[in-house]
């Protein structure tokens, strides 16, 4: 199961890295193009997060605590969207260098 997965994410990034190598722009304006993808994705999903904990009932005494804590559905979302925004910028990084070690092997 677990080869599965890791030949999948071999042939994700081999093909991540034939796509960029491939692409009509340069890798910094693709990069700023991810970045941007990005934290458009990262704002509409705390602005969602936001939105239900705002829609969250107030009477129930036991989340109220996790509200102010930051600890409630609000706080993990959030949380979950930082390591998803972190882990996109680390991928877009190892894909970037994939590409140039590629490009330098075939003396581009």
């Amino acid at each position: 199961m677990f080869s599965r997965v890791r030949i999948a994410i071999r042939f994700f990034f081999v093909g991540l890295a034939v796509g960029v190598l491939m692409a009509p722009r340069s890798g910094e304006q693709t990069r700023d193009m991810i970045r941007a993808k990005a934290d458009g994705l990262l704002n509409s999903i705390l602005e969602a997060a936001s939105m239900g904990a705002e829609s969250e009932p107030a009477a129930a005494p036991s989340s109220a605590p996790k509200a102010r804590s930051g600890n409630g559905s609000a706080g993990r979302a959030r949380s979950k969207a930082a390591e998803a925004k972190k882990a996109a910028a680390d991928a877009g990084e190892e894909a970037a260098d994939a590409v140039k070690e590629a490009a330098s092997e075939a003396g581009v």
